[in-house]
């Protein structure tokens, strides 16, 4: 997904009610505790119910959890859906759905074999066959993990509870794409025979996962309660409220009144240190494989030219867009791939430091000549929120290498038709999530990548990230993504100036939140195993 900010975790435990078997049901829900209390490392006893408030600043336009990029629903999807594997809160895949798996000897074979007795939301029986039938319409229809999935030759199953995806060539990138974004298992007896973009479950969705929808009142909030048919561990939660606050602001002093449990729209930058010794919270900071970048449009306009791209690169002031914009959470970019993947680094190849007069001259190497003002030409910068600070930045830096750039800052759906779809800019900025492996960067940089909007297309950049899913070790892959990094570092399709990272701040009465004790096995927004000490 193109922007995303990784925060909070929520979770209900369901308790019997009947007379007639209080007492079976209180050995039942004892042993949950106890099991619950294990998992989240706390010596607390779990409190069953309660209603888990969160804000939002975006609203979901779809709750079709693989079609195409909606990262507003994407936090709600992960609590009402379920992948085949998924990635934690500590960027590792761990199973979901899928209880196991494995790759033939000659890696052309994945196996993953199923939970049993799980049940979609309307009681109807899941199966082997809805998982061959989502990868095959994603597939089919080019959803958001099309390109990353076009290595698979078929997909059979074998009986009810197994699926195998035969691959064209060894793929060791495969269960990293499969455990991202866009690859939810979707009812197969909801969709088949429809349009899967106009579907009515697109607006009342049915999954298979710990929470279940209970209805979206468009520009105020959205409700999901626990699934007590749940096939895994039950939440604790009687239900989630996600409460649409597009002013960062508001949330932010909703969340310190006590009026919000959780506050999506982040803690103001400025803000971020304030919470380091206070025990009302618990501080986490994090570094994911994610990079916030530069987009330009490379099929037409100024920045379709290498000279100005160059100039953008020795222009921009990364220090100063990181300590003032980003306020030093995260870090500086200095390398075309995430620092987290160390072993494939190309120390030889970095960002280049800020030089003022070098990008003018190479703006007029461009065929650009300077205004009365110093100014070459001017530009629009199309951005969707959340990037505003760092825009400021940017604006400073290109009017003194003589670039006029003015602001435009569009709501998500005027965004996406604009720049995402319709390729209408010339400068954006985007950033987002690069794993859990290294191959993950070619959604970002492959010609048919599902995150190249740019429309930057290297054949030997598409060769070498083939290359690199056939091999398997880091011994062999690291000279593959060194040589891609030189290439990147010539052709600059997009200029890097920071690896996300965030203090993650969570209330200290929420606990067995995805970024502190279930951060080894809930995913970034998944509420399961949350519970309120309050």
């Amino acid at each position: 997904m193109r922007r995303k900010l990784s925060l909070f975790l929520v979770i209900v435990l369901c308790c019997g009610l009947f007379a007639g078997c209080a007492k079976e049901n209180k050995v039942n829900e004892t042993e949950k505790v106890e099991e619950a209390n294990t998992e989240s490392d706390t010596a607390d006893t779990p409190k069953v119910g309660g209603t888990f408030v969160v804000s939002m600043a975006r609203e979901p336009q779809t709750y079709n959890p693989c079609a195409q990029a909606d990262d507003a629903a994407y936090v709600i999807i992960q609590n009402m859906f379920n992948k085949l594997v998924k990635i934690n809160g500590d960027d590792k895949v761990i199973p979901d759905i899928a209880k196991e798996w494995e790759y033939s000897d000659d890696g052309k074979t994945l196996t993953f074999h199923l939970q049993e007795n799980v049940k979609w939301h309307d009681g109807e029986k899941f199966s082997s066959e809805d998982v061959k039938w989502t990868f095959d319409q994603i597939i089919k229809e080019k959803g958001f993990a099309s390109a990353s999935l076009a290595g698979v030759e078929e997909i059979t199953c074998p009986d009810e509870n197994t699926v195998v995806f035969k691959l064209e060539a060894p793929n060791s990138g495969l269960l990293g794409y499969i455990a991202w974004f866009g690859t939810y298992i979707m009812p197969k007896h909801i969709y088949e025979g429809t349009d899967w973009l106009q579907n009515s479950a697109n607006q009342s969705p049915i999954g298979t996962g710990p929470f279940k929808f209970v209805e979206h009142k468009k520009g105020e909030s959205i409700t999901i309660e626990r699934n007590d048919d749940y096939w895994g561990h039950k939440p604790y939660l009687d239900k989630i409220v996600y409460t649409i606050i597009p002013d960062q602001n508001t949330a932010f002093q909703g969340w310190l009144n006590g009026e919000i449990d959780e506050s999506r729209n982040g803690v103001p930058l400025n803000e971020a240190h304030s919470f380091d010794d206070d025990p009302n919270y618990v501080v986490k900071e994090k570094l994911w494989p994610n990079k916030l970048y530069i987009n330009f449009n490379l099929r037409e306009g100024k920045f379709a030219d290498i000279k100005v791209r160059q100039a953008v690169a020795y222009g921009i002031d990364r220090d100063e867009i990181f300590t003032k914009a980003l306020k030093g959470i995260g870090q500086k970019a200095e390398y075309f791939i995430s620092p987290i993947y160390d072993w494939a680094i190309n120390e030889d190849v970095k960002l280049p430091e800020r030089d003022v007069e070098k990008a003018r001259a190479l703006l007029e190497e461009a065929g650009y000549k300077a205004d009365e003002n110093g100014i070459y030409f001017s530009t629009t910068m199309d951005l969707f929120p959340g990037f505003d600070d760092v825009a400021e930045v940017i604006k400073a830096n290109f009017k003194d290498i003589g670039i006029d750039m003015k602001i435009n800052v569009m709501d998500d759906p005027a965004y996406d038709e604009k720049v995402w779809f319709g390729h209408d800019y010339e400068i954006t900025m985007i950033g987002g999530y690069q794993g859990p492996d290294i191959s993950a960067i070619s959604s970002r940089i492959e010609s048919n990548g599902s995150m190249n909007i740019g429309g930057y297309n290297n054949p030997k950049i598409d060769e070498l990230l083939k290359q690199g899913l056939v091999l398997t070790t880091e011994e062999e892959r690291a000279p593959i993504y060194k040589e891609i990094q030189e290439i990147l570092a010539e052709d600059l399709p997009v200029i890097f100036y920071s690896e996300k990272g965030a203090k993650l701040v969570v209330k200290s009465y929420v606990k067995g939140h995805p970024a502190t004790e279930a951060s080894d096995k809930a995913s970034e927004a998944e509420f399961t195993y949350v519970w309120l000490d309050k």
